[in-house]
């Protein structure tokens, strides 16, 4: 039924694009950033030539460099004049946190925004790890909010499951995103396949999901198992049409209704617009193309999607100039944990 019917849409605009051909990506992927990988760069030609997808082996090849690059990013370390305080009182801390710094410092005691603010303002238990009520992507910039009090930390948890915060996001997505609003109702899941991104949820997905934990239990694993998708729902409302380069970008408000991890990366891929300098679930990203769909399906339900080659072109200009992530935590809807009176809190993105 997800798969049928995945929007729900306030209204609908008529597509004059037309879905790319072999014809009109001919000469449009370089096969220079492949010259040290011989299979990737025939696989790539032939698709130039003659396929519509990109081929597994180049993704394959794409994703074990991401990760390479990726081994040396441990966050950026930012110091407490850098630290960008929206709002502080006895209980709560609430802070803009730059794009490619860590919320919370993990197991391997990365540099992090938890740790800039515990050593500014401090907490009742003396503890870090305490004060962390929810978390932002490393790439992903915007409102955070830090408990200072244990009685702060049991409320805010407490809204933020119970659904009792509302949250809106501004991200640049590739191409021009239509219809003006709607909102996304695919289910999310682990990728067993490419682990350990997100993807929407198929039956298809679930049967390879089952495979995986199958054979990864009968290997030894047997901690592993199998979870069940979970419902996911995102609003999107446009706020501007603009170009990256010279490629056409939308603005857009998104709101998620649910709080998945990646929720928000995987919805727009599966809308055909991936996140600008979304390195896991955009162009020749580590997660599975288009969140998880089928080119088939992703062109009937979006015919106007963003083409592989425009998101080349943006992804070419995205390494060239670094460009971070384009997603930010605009504006945070919620009651104060001890007063309960309800507050605002907002940031402008940096793009």
């Amino acid at each position: 039924e997800h798969l049928n019917n995945p929007l729900s849409l306030d209204s609908k605009h008529e597509s004059d694009s037309k879905h790319e051909t072999s014809d009109d990506l001919q000469g449009q992927f370089s096969t220079e950033k492949y010259e040290t990988c011989p299979i990737a760069k025939n696989e790539l030609q032939d698709f130039v030539g003659k396929q519509f997808s990109i081929p597994e082996s180049v993704l394959n090849y794409e994703r074990q460099m991401k990760k390479f690059r990726a081994e040396g990013r441990i966050g950026k370390q930012i110091s407490r004049e850098q630290l960008m305080v929206v709002y502080i009182d006895d209980h709560i801390v609430v802070a803009d946190k730059p794009p490619g710094v860590l919320c919370a410092p993990g197991i391997r005691r990365h540099p992090s925004i938890a740790d800039v603010v515990y050593d500014a303002f401090g907490c009742e238990s003396d503890r870090v790890d305490k004060m962390i009520v929810h978390r932002l992507d490393m790439d992903t910039s915007g409102i955070v909010v830090f408990a200072r009090t244990q009685l702060a930390l049991i409320n805010l948890h407490k809204f933020f499951r119970e659904r009792e915060v509302t949250k809106t996001y501004e991200a640049l997505v590739c191409g021009e995103l239509t219809p003006e609003t709607g909102e996304v109702n695919y289910p999310l899941q682990r990728d067993h396949c490419l682990p350990p991104f997100m993807r929407v949820s198929t039956p298809e997905s679930e049967e390879d999901a089952a495979r995986v934990v199958c054979d990864l239990q009968h290997a030894g694993y047997k901690k592993i198992m199998q979870k069940a998708p979970k419902p996911c729902k995102t609003q999107f409302k446009v706020i501007s049409i603009g170009v990256f380069g010279d490629s056409p970008i939308t603005r857009v408000a998104l709101t998620p209704i649910t709080g998945r991890t990646h929720q928000l990366r995987v919805h727009c891929a599966s809308l055909g617009h991936p996140i600008i300098g979304d390195q896991s679930y955009g162009f020749l990203g580590e997660g599975a193309p288009n969140g998880g769909l089928e080119d088939s399906v992703i062109n009937e339900i979006a015919p106007n999607r963003a083409t592989l080659s425009l998101q080349r072109d943006i992804d070419a200009l995205v390494r060239k100039e670094g460009t971070q992530l384009c997603l930010h935590a605009k504006q945070l809807f919620i009651p104060h944990p001890v007063t309960n009176k309800p507050m605002m809190f907002e940031s402008s993105p940096p793009f």
